[in-house]
């Protein structure tokens, strides 16, 4: 009897010791695939703009009688911005003023003799001649009177060009001229950047260009300081010793003044999970699923050794945390407290 309870406990140990290896539960321990998931940040070199940086420049030719404004002055639009010697436009203007009285009293005259030729030819009290030299008249001091317009409205042009105003709101950068200057056409006098019309000019790297796009939230960093932006423009030409490609972002609300070197920040809209959940088999990257007592593993593709990857699993799916380098495909396990 002790013989035979004996063989029976030989083998009992026998067929557990030779079972093989897995069949026996992993203990694991389990989290919510949400408690894993973030949205990557990515971040790239970024610079405000000013879309009007201008060289305010002198349209007529003269002295600089007068330099209204100093670098760091902010002016509106319309505001003296300089003043050129008007003297020689105002005569200038004078005498088109003069020629033109004079052409038209020329014309009044000539319409009153072309209106008399007209009731002649009809009585036959004169020669067609006779009135076609009149209806000539009429018509040339017709066209000399234009021409006489057209010159007043030109020195009209070139006497309102004497002050130099500011073409929209601004802030005085620079002082090209100084009072006593002779100026010609195109003589810069100031130079202006436009405070209202900003843009963020960055430049993204060719393989972050789709999540750049795709972002969820966007913003310029400068000095600890985050401004939201809108996406405007991507300009479509890769500059091919950096392989980046020129952004153009609007501010939100607040804007940083131009100028202002930062960062531009983006967050992935897709959801990641950290690179060190990643465990390879077979070749492929992807993670442990528990799924009622059993590891199931899970490729992600597009998945990089040692970066975070993107997920399309629902946020409640059960994601194994410790014993994910053990355990292998259809293998039970056992949750256990971390």
């Amino acid at each position: 009897m002790k013989r035979c309870q004996t063989i029976l406990l030989l083998l009992l140990w026998l067929a557990v010791a030779g079972a093989p290896a897995g069949t026996n539960p992993v203990p694991v321990t389990v989290a919510p695939l949400k408690k894993l998931l973030f949205h990557p940040v990515r971040e790239a070199p970024a610079t405000v703009v000013s879309l009007n940086d201008t060289l305010i420049g002198a349209e007529i030719a003269g002295k600089v009688v007068e330099i209204a404004q100093r670098p760091g002055d902010r002016v509106k639009a319309g505001d003296l911005l300089a003043r050129i010697d008007c003297s020689s436009y105002v005569i200038a203007r004078k005498r088109a003023e003069a020629a033109l009285s004079a052409a038209q009293a020329r014309l009044h005259y000539a319409r009153k003799r072309f209106k008399d030729a007209q009731k002649l030819v009809k009585s036959h009290n004169i020669s067609s001649d006779q009135f076609n030299q009149r209806s000539s008249e009429f018509n040339r001091l017709s066209a000399e009177v234009n021409v006489h317009e057209a010159d007043l409205e030109e020195a009209r042009w070139r006497e309102s060009r004497c002050t130099v105003t500011a073409p929209f709101d601004a802030v005085v950068t620079e002082r090209r001229a100084s009072q006593g200057d002779y100026a010609t056409p195109g003589t810069p006098l100031l130079r202006l950047v436009d405070l209202n019309n900003l843009e963020v000019s960055a430049q993204v790297q060719q393989q972050d260009l789709k999540t750049m796009k795709e972002a969820r939230r966007q913003s310029f960093l400068v000095e600890g300081k985050a401004f939201p932006l809108r996406l405007r423009a991507v300009i479509p030409l890769l500059k091919k010793r950096i392989r980046s490609y020129e952004v153009r972002y609007l501010f939100r609300n607040e804007s940083a003044p131009p100028g202002a070197a930062g960062r531009l920040r983006w967050e992935e809209a897709a959801p990641h999970v950290p690179a060190d959940y990643l465990v390879q088999r077979e070749g492929r990257l992807g993670l442990f699923l528990y799924e009622k007592g059993v590891a199931r593993f899970h490729p992600l593709t597009g998945a990089v050794q040692g970066l975070p990857a993107r997920v399309d699993l629902p946020p409640s799916q059960l994601v194994i945390d410790a014993g994910r380098f053990s355990v292998r495909d259809g293998q039970p396990v056992k949750v256990t407290k971390p």
